[in-house]
């Protein structure tokens, strides 16, 4: 097997694989890469079993190719490579393995394993994919996933469940138990798709995680596809793979935990109370981060206090009028959904100091946020 390729390319995709690579498993060719080489192409492959990547590039040199596969060290060629000068690389496999680089002056050989060792990735040639609007999955991701759960005893909640409602909206979901976030999107382009999630699917964290990171390094990028396989999510964007391996499982009854009525509401500035908070949990213990809602008519006056540090008070003008109500909340569940929110103004609906918090835009109903109180 035999190739040459221009540095940057390579680097580029060595640096789009990197963040699946296992770098603790005990299995050591989950720590390589896989070069694939075909006629006119070469495609570099990173799975954790879990997640896995390919990306394939152009080769122009036909003359310089000889077909075949290696594997080699993820991070050994990626530390090469990011050195090397902006020329051609050549790849050579040689005998038992091992791999010859050379880039202008420069020459490496690698210990490499056998490419049939590598897990083989699913195939994503001829299947019925779906359209789906980039911006929107992003926007999806970064509102919901930030309150998935990390506990790795209820494995259903560690990812974000996706599911069609109807009226060719789908929808995103996160929970941890304590808070849930969700947002609806029309994401499918195709009406006649537009129920394609209606049975629901569960994605892990990791998988959503660099899907993001991949959308986010293909800005340009108005749509992708992507297809529900067996138990397997694959997407397509422009020369990039991805396979996601779906938990399997039961999205719990996420509307359950939605209050039915929430009669108080209070509105103020996004910016505002964001600042608010973030000053007002400063002296929050520091696993509740706990801070307590005082709310009167005009007003909420937001308390925290630790015996090690001592007391803070922020006052706020909002939009309120009612009885008087205190309430306490984990000021980081708050804080983490106003940071992802983009809106000027948020309302925050509640009953009473034992019923959960309903946070959303003002005026809108697209994202809802509920978190649980707390006793302080």
């Amino acid at each position: 097997m035999r190739f040459s390729i221009p540095r940057d390319a390579l680097f580029d995709a060595l640096q789009k694989v990197q963040n699946v690579v296992e770098k603790k498993s005990t299995v050591q060719i989950l720590s390589n890469v896989l070069l694939t080489v075909g006629k006119d192409h070469l495609t570099v492959s990173a799975t954790d079993l879990e997640v896995g990547v390919n990306v394939t590039l152009p080769l122009s040199s036909s003359k310089e190719i000889t077909p075949g596969k290696m594997a080699i060290s993820a991070k050994s060629l990626f530390d090469i490579v990011k050195e090397l000068p902006n020329k051609p690389i050549y790849l050579e496999k040689k005998e038992n393995n091992w791999v010859h680089l050379t880039c202008a002056k420069s020459t490496f050989n690698l210990v490499g394993l056998g490419a049939d060792e590598f897990p083989p990735l699913p195939d994503f040639a001829d299947k019925d994919y779906v359209e789906v609007n980039s911006a929107l999955v992003r926007e999806m991701i970064d509102r919901t996933l930030f309150a998935a759960s990390t506990d790795e005893t209820r494995y259903h909640l560690n990812g974000v469940f996706l599911e069609s409602i109807g009226g060719g909206l789908v929808r995103m979901v996160a929970t941890d138990g304590h808070r849930l976030s969700f947002i609806d999107r029309e994401l499918i382009r195709d009406p006649k798709q537009a129920d394609y999630f209606k049975n629901g699917i569960i994605i892990p964290k990791k998988g959503l995680v660099e899907l993001k990171r991949l959308l986010d390094a293909k800005s340009k990028t108005d749509t992708f596809r992507l297809v529900v396989d067996k138990n397997s999510l694959l997407v397509q964007l422009e020369n990039i793979a991805l396979f996601v391996r779906l938990i399997d499982g039961d999205y719990p009854d996420y509307e359950q935990v939605i209050p039915k009525k929430s009669p108080r509401r209070f509105t103020a500035g996004r910016g505002e109370i964001l600042a608010s908070l973030k000053r007002a949990s400063l002296f929050a213990n520091e696993k509740s981060k706990g801070v307590k809602l005082f709310i009167t008519d005009g007003q909420v006056t937001m308390t925290s206090s630790n015996p090690d540090l001592g007391e803070a008070k922020e006052e706020l003008d909002v939009d309120y009028t009612g009885d008087e109500i205190e309430i306490g909340f984990n000021a980081r569940y708050l804080v983490e959904s106003l940071t992802v929110l983009d809106c000027e103004k948020v309302s925050l609906d509640f009953n009473d100091k034992l019923s959960a918090g309903i946070l959303r835009p003002a005026g809108r109903d697209d994202y809802t946020y509920v978190v649980m109180p707390m006793r302080i």
